[in-house]
């Protein structure tokens, strides 16, 4: 029997403050290559914002949801919760389970959440 094995599809989303090139999401982006690379998945997209994470509206941040929405990816890495959302805990707890939640071809989109440090899972509640 042949058996394929699909490489963990991941995107990157990347976020600064400001826009005045003080800050520079360059730092971020090289650690989460590299974190991918060492894990053998494939990088299909990079969500850059340059805006305050207290708003949910960034431009970015919502083409990372419609990916998500259309599997576009497997694996969503971030270099840290603050980077992907300050908008309070339980907004950016939604903003996990919302992308835990989408449906993909094989279950559900692997909440592989990804940092540089490792990944963070959905913890199971069936025994």
């Amino acid at each position: 029997m042949i058996q394929f094995l699909s490489m963990t599809r991941a995107a990157i989303y990347a976020r600064v403050s400001t826009k005045d090139g003080r800050q520079d999401t360059e730092n971020q982006l090289r650690q989460l290559r590299t974190f991918a690379a060492t894990q053998d998945w494939s990088i299909v997209h990079e969500y850059v914002d340059r805006a305050s994470g207290k708003r949910g509206d960034r431009e970015q941040f919502q083409k990372m949801f419609s990916a998500a929405s259309r599997r576009e990816f497997d694996c969503l890495l971030f270099w840290s919760l603050d980077r992907l959302s300050r908008e309070g805990t339980v907004k950016t707890l939604n903003h996990l389970e919302r992308l835990n939640g989408t449906e993909s071809t094989t279950g559900r989109l692997q909440s592989s959440i990804s940092t540089a440090l490792g990944c963070l899972r959905k913890p199971s509640l069936e025994s």
